[in-house]
């Protein structure tokens, strides 16, 4: 097997609120420990928030695991309309782009998880298969409960 490995996962779902206040729940160290049910820390360990050159590290935790330590890194932004983040935590390094469109109903919130390696090497060449499964999976399930979240926390 040969060629890079790429995968992207995407959600979306109309969410109760501004563009305003989803970008605030995303960028906000505060504000994502309060909304995300998942994250139960997040500080910013330089830059300002919402702005690229951000980061944030976050503490995530799953129903049945262990803590684990994730980093955000905002690499592109159009203040409510577009955040692009790399996240790098225990699962790998993947880019995470949020895209908010706002409306009399709401805000349609869709995610995007970004996975690319060009050249993989020989392991993932191997395992390519399960890696992109691995990662749908747990993408498709993560931008899910993230949406959910949102959802909940503005309705």
């Amino acid at each position: 097997m040969s060629g890079p490995l790429d995968v992207s996962v995407h959600r979306e779902g109309l969410v109760p609120a501004t563009a305003k206040d989803i970008w605030r729940a995303l960028t906000d160290p505060d504000a994502r420990v309060e909304v995300f049910s998942m994250v139960s820390q997040a500080v910013t360990e330089e830059g300002l928030p919402g702005e690229v050159g951000h980061v944030l590290q976050l503490t995530e935790r799953v129903a049945g695991s262990e803590p684990v330590v994730v980093r955000l890194t905002t690499t592109a932004s159009d203040p409510y309309r577009r955040l692009v983040q790399e996240r790098v935590g225990p699962d790998g390094t993947f880019t995470s782009t949020t895209f908010l469109s706002e409306s009399e109903d709401g805000t349609l919130v869709r995610r995007v998880f970004h996975v690319y390696h060009p050249d993989p090497s020989l392991a993932e060449r191997a395992m390519r298969k399960a890696v992109a499964t691995f990662f749908s999976l747990g993408g498709t399930v993560r931008l899910k409960a993230d949406i959910g979240d949102l959802i909940r926390h503005f309705s």
